[in-house]
């Protein structure tokens, strides 16, 4: 690992100094389709509600789709990165990928000053294979306050100044996993301004988990001037139990809630994934716990994990000092592979679709 920085690049704040209150709506439009085109591999974790485990499904699908560009490297076929990103006081991703006790642990402040300051963007570069991170946590906490000030002079353009910064970057990674708080408005509308794809994990069963995916809708539909593409393309279900590889009626009984959520706002209930994630806690507990993605964590868990140095890496044990079930952990990692499958097809399905679009309104 290394700490990377991108300090060529243009002005965010300069490119949103002409607004205000009065400017013209054509403006902004303006400058907005000017960057969609570089955010199509943007893809956001996020819900109305925390607790529901977007920044688990954010590092495990970062972490997923990085494997899958390593194994393009090692086929000889064009790879490229793919970068994490956590706007979240509370930094869990960075415990995820085990960057907590790094040298490179700065809580967020350079990430927060490279949003609202146009400072340099750190990246840490080979968190793993092809999987760049930046680091986020408790400066991040400013990066509200600080483009809500902005936006008081600057107005609605303010909330731009994210996608401006990833647009910059966006042709160095394949994908881009963007995992943002659900606690402020300002970082959800930025979210959802640098956001294409947006995937919601539901990991609880009571009307707050469905409100929040209600939340996330009504703001999508609120933001479509700062981002007209923005579109929610997949809602996944984490922690519920499967018996012999199949889902209970507890998973079968929130998925008709939301079925019913969705049709009534319109939506489709197919973006509701069949991919789901089974009710591992202790396993999952142990993952975030030793800094490994569920994949690595069951490389680890079956002996078959080396370090830099090409040594194995101990397995791992529990909290009583016993080995880890590898067949557990196995099981979890296929949930998350499955999952990711799921997210992408339809991630270049909609990608597809806005390339046609975009051709037919040129033509």
């Amino acid at each position: 690992m290394e700490l990377y920085e991108y300090n060529e690049l243009q002005s965010r704040l300069d490119a949103i100094a002409e607004f205000d209150d009065m400017s013209d709506d054509a403006m902004l439009a303006a400058l907005v389709e000017q960057l969609r085109p570089y955010l199509r591999n943007v893809i956001g974790s996020t819900i109305g509600k925390g607790g529901e485990g977007k920044t688990t499904l954010a590092t495990n699908l970062a972490y997923m789709l990085a494997e899958e560009q390593a194994n393009r490297d090692s086929q000889g076929k064009s790879a490229l990165p793919v970068l994490y990103m956590e706007i979240d006081a509370n930094g869990d991703g960075r415990t995820d990928l085990g960057l907590d006790a790094t040298v490179f642990n700065d809580h967020g402040k350079a990430l927060r000053d490279a949003i609202t300051h146009d400072g340099p963007l750190k990246v840490v570069k080979d968190v793993r294979p092809f999987l760049d991170a930046t680091i986020s946590g408790r400066h991040c906490s400013d990066i509200a306050g600080r483009i809500n000030k902005l936006a008081d002079t600057h107005a609605i353009a303010a909330y731009l100044l994210l996608a401006l910064l990833l647009a910059q970057i966006s042709h160095l990674y394949r994908w881009i996993v963007l995992d943002f708080s659900p606690g402020d408005k300002a970082i959800q509308r930025a979210g959802l301004a640098a956001s294409t794809h947006l995937v919601s994990p539901i990991h609880n069963t009571d009307n707050a988990a469905l409100r929040g995916l209600s939340t996330v809708t009504r703001l999508i539909r609120a933001n479509r001037r700062l981002n007209p593409e923005a579109q929610l393309c997949a809602i996944a279900f984490l922690g519920f139990r499967k018996v012999k590889g199949e889902p209970t009626t507890e998973l079968t009984n929130v998925r008709a809630k939301i079925e019913k959520l969705l049709t009534d706002a319109g939506m489709d209930p197919g973006l509701i994934l069949d991919e789901y994630v089974r009710d591992a806690r202790s396993i999952a507990t142990l993952c975030r716990n030793h800094g490994r993605p569920a994949r690595e964590f069951a490389l680890a868990a079956t002996g078959q994990l080396r370090d830099a140095n090409g040594e194995l890496v101990p397995r791992p044990r529990d909290e009583n000092g016993r080995y880890v079930d590898p067949q557990s952990s196995v099981n979890l990692a296929d949930d998350y592979s499955n999952l990711a499958r799921g997210v992408i097809t339809r991630v270049r399905q909609r990608n597809a679709e806005l390339r046609e679009k975009q051709m037919q309104g040129a033509s």
